[in-house]
Parts: C-alpha cells; sequence; structure tokens
C-alpha cells in the first residue's frame, strides 16, 4: 500500500471525524474581509502539512484545535490592515427545539455577538472553555501555563458580563 494513499485515507478521516471543531474555529475568526472558506482551506492545509509532524504527545483533538486557531490568527496577523469588525457567528447556532422559542436561539446568538468583539486568543479560551475543556487542555492548545488560562477565564466572563450590560442587545 502506497504512504500517498494512507496519508490521503488519514487526512479524509480526521478531517471528517473534527470537522465541527474546525468549522467552530474558523467561523469564529471569520469578519467582513476574512470568509469563512478562506480559513477553513488555510487550516485543512496546515493540517495536512502538519500531520506527519503530529507526535500522540497530545491528543488529536487538542492538536486540531491548536493547529486551527494558530491558523486563523496567523491569518489575521498577516492580513490585519484588512479584518477590522467582525461578524455574529449566527451560523453556528442551532434551532431550538421548539420552534416558538427562540430566546434560547436569541441568548447563544447574543453571546457569540460579543465572543466575536474579542481579541483572538481570548476567543480561543473562552471557545474551548465553552466546549467544556479542562484547562490542561486548553493550555495545551494556547500555549499558556494552566494557571494563565484559570484567570484568563475568569476574566474573559467578567468582560463579557460587562459587554452584555453595556450592549442592550
Amino acid at each position: 500500500m502506497d504512504s500517498k494513499n494512507d496519508k490521503e485515507r488519514s487526512f479524509i478521516e480526521l478531517t471528517d471525524r473534527y470537522k465541527e471543531i474546525i468549522a467552530k474555529v474558523c467561523y469564529l475568526y471569520t469578519s467582513p474581509s476574512v470568509s469563512f472558506d478562506d480559513l477553513y482551506q488555510e487550516t485543512l492545509i496546515n493540517i495536512w502539512q502538519g500531520m506527519e509532524s503530529f507526535r500522540g504527545e497530545a491528543k488529536i483533538s487538542t492538536w486540531i484545535y491548536r493547529t486551527a486557531i494558530n491558523t486563523c490568527i496567523t491569518w489575521l496577523r498577516r492580513n490585519s490592515r484588512h479584518t477590522k469588525g467582525s461578524v455574529p457567528l449566527e451560523s453556528m447556532i442551532a434551532e431550538p427545539a421548539d420552534p416558538q422559542d427562540t430566546s434560547l436561539a436569541e441568548e447563544y446568538r447574543q453571546m457569540y455577538m460579543m465572543i466575536s468583539r474579542l481579541d483572538p486568543l481570548e476567543k480561543a479560551v473562552i471557545t474551548l472553555w465553552l466546549d467544556e475543556k479542562p484547562y490542561d487542555e486548553i493550555a495545551a492548545v494556547t500555549g499558556l501555563s494552566r494557571s494563565n488560562v484559570a484567570v484568563k477565564v475568569h476574566r474573559i466572563k467578567d468582560k463579557l458580563a460587562r459587554l452584555a450590560g453595556d450592549s442592550h442587545l
């Protein structure tokens, strides 16, 4: 069996298994001048290029998160003069179970609008925290220390609470 075919098969399986994580991170960093498709494609390229260097020292999901977040942050830094403002992430929000109950969907929409106003590292930390990742895993993805993650989560939650109070959405 050809190693190129093995790599392609592994890549397809990996990206299919973690496509929701990749999409969530890419949506989070989407802006009027940075399309989801560009970020998603760039992330897939970086996953492809990095597959052979993955050593298994962290969980594969941690590596995927880290690759996606680093790709998006690098993209934004490289194109910073074009990335003013951000777009609400309504497309990430599932429809409420009861079509008559739009309050939950509205709360999620408001939360993601506020998250979209955070800086790139804050977005990464709070998204991982909302995905119920342990502090150790958030630290592994972001490169922060575990204690710094705890402090950042607390500060980001305070910042989001202030944004919610100030915005009157």
